[in-house]
């Protein structure tokens, strides 16, 4: 049966032509080295080398190994040089996505500078997008994990997760609205128009169908459903006193908004997605990190 150490023999004498050379290569007696080519000659069945006291040669048979076997050994190194060098990137990097709304660089460079701890070099990209393609990039491997909503979470198969916090749910209103007052509470606005931003690449009648679902869920019964093109326009909307908006205390908008605001008494689940097969070890550590940051 051949083997890696018989086929190193072989290619050290083919390329001496001495197998006192080929032995001092090889870390081996001659005498070993003999043994390796003699077994090799026998499980192929051909003679490799013509010997004489005078010189060593290959056969036919050993010209025609020789070529196959180098160009083995060549392809093996490529290969184990390029696979060193693809891990070695992988190790080295962590390819963020999150929400482009959502308020939490501060936690990420936390988790981040822990991640960092144990592995100085690497290097950290993060990339904020709208929800649809927030999560087309990641179930095109092109981002290593992200960090959305429950209620956006992509959908596929071998996908892991991990909560990260809980966030209140909050009601948003305009300053204008006359019931707008600092004892006014969430339930009374549970009649007024309810807003929501339209997910990227989603139908009217699939905006409307999640807008009406949250509204079930809150105990919502709104005198009219509005759809806002993306989020920027949902919350112009509803400083225009168009209607009113839920929204997480996590949103960059909720947070610096003059809008008013009050509590739903629910929360939103915050989730980070990776995929299972991922084999970069600082994917799983930052999830798992940036959960205890938050617990």
């Amino acid at each position: 049966m051949l083997n890696e150490t018989s086929i190193r023999c072989f290619l050290a004498v083919a390329e001496t032509l001495s197998f006192t050379e080929a032995a001092k290569i090889m870390y081996m007696t001659q005498q070993s080295v003999s043994k390796y080519i003699a077994k090799m000659e026998e499980d192929l069945g051909f003679q490799l080398f013509l010997r004489t006291h005078h010189y060593v040669m290959l056969t036919r048979a050993g010209e025609n190994f020789y070529r196959f076997f180098s160009q083995m050994r060549d392809g093996y190194g490529r290969v184990l040089e390029e696979t060193k060098q693809y891990y070695n990137n992988m190790y080295n990097s962590l390819h963020i996505g999150y929400l482009e709304w959502l308020e939490i660089s501060s936690s990420i460079s936390t988790a981040l500078r822990t991640v960092q701890q144990g592995n100085p070099s690497l290097r950290f990209m993060g990339e904020k997008h709208p929800q649809y393609e927030l999560n087309e990039l990641f179930l095109d491997r092109k981002l290593d994990l992200i960090i959305t909503y429950k209620e956006f979470a992509p959908k596929g198969t071998g996908l892991k997760k991990l909560k990260i916090m809980d966030t209140p749910l909050v009601l948003l209103v305009s300053p204008d609205h006359p019931a707008a007052t600092d004892e006014a509470t969430a339930d009374d606005f549970r009649h007024e128009p309810f807003i929501k931003a339209a997910s990227s690449r989603e139908s009217l009648s699939e905006s409307k169908s999640r807008a009406r679902r949250q509204c079930r869920e809150l105990g919502f019964t709104p005198s009219e459903i509005i759809i806002s093109p993306n989020l920027e326009s949902a919350y112009m909307a509803t400083e225009f006193g168009q209607g009113v908006l839920v929204s997480t205390m996590l949103s960059r908008m909720s947070l610096h908004s003059e809008l008013k605001c009050y509590d739903l008494g629910v929360t939103e689940e915050l989730l980070c997605f990776w995929h299972e097969d991922q084999e970069n070890p600082a994917v799983a550590a930052f999830a798992s990190i940036l959960e205890q940051v938050h617990n």
